[in-house]
């Protein structure tokens, strides 16, 4: 079975927030405010994942910007999300599909905006089963491992730090991280745990993995 994370594993996160950037840039909204207000909207005091295109929008509507015009703005970038899949992406769910084992996206992020991007980048069709959650993975992991055998898992995420909390309860199933470019390569060194750069060197791992 394959749990694969979405955002910096299969899509490029990176690239979509600058593109979101560039529109707002071209509204009058400097980076320093997008950045303010993105990280105002991403969560609530509660640490609960919230970002949308609407609430960035509403929170921008308090700094004197047209609520409507930066909405119309976000969902263009929005409605693009197919064009920010990582290279080879499609190819390595293909790959994966074609093994013949259980395939779930695992995404963490505000569950009805991460739908959206999920079915905007048409690779829904690729998973067995979808969770969209707002809080933390682990609960998820617990509820697939109640069923499911750890040791015969493969979990694919970007974050260093949250996969090292997930590995000391979940011991047994195997990690592979898709470096993000955003985390220093450090974290990566120090987690002793395998990562790569591209999907495709994923794929040539697990291939070599599974002899």
């Amino acid at each position: 079975m394959y749990i694969i994370d979405f955002d910096d594993t299969l899509f490029d996160t990176q690239a979509f927030k600058e593109a979101r950037l560039q529109a707002m840039l071209g509204l009058g909204i400097d980076e320093k405010l997008f950045w303010e207000t993105y990280y105002e909207a991403r969560n609530n005091t509660e640490g609960i994942f919230t970002y949308s295109d609407s609430l960035h929008a509403a929170v921008l509507s308090k700094y004197g910007f047209d609520e409507k015009e930066v909405l119309q703005f976000l969902h263009e970038i929005t409605a693009r999300a197919k064009y920010f899949l990582l290279p080879g992406a499609i190819e390595f769910l293909s790959f994966l599909r074609n093994s013949g084992q259980t395939i779930i996206l695992l995404s963490l992020g505000d569950p009805g905006y991460q739908e959206i991007k999920v079915k905007q980048t048409e690779i829904d069709k690729f998973f067995d089963r979808i969770f969209m959650i707002d809080a933390t993975k682990e609960d998820i992991l617990q509820e697939i491992f109640s069923k499911e055998n750890q040791e015969e898992t493969i979990f694919i995420n970007d974050k260093v730090e949250e996969t090292l909390n997930l590995k000391e309860k979940f011991s047994k199933m195997k990690i592979i991280l898709r470096q993000n470019p955003a985390i220093p390569l450090g974290r990566y060194q120090e987690s002793n745990l395998p990562y790569f750069k591209t999907l495709k060197e994923i794929e040539k791992y697990i291939l070599n993995y599974a002899k």
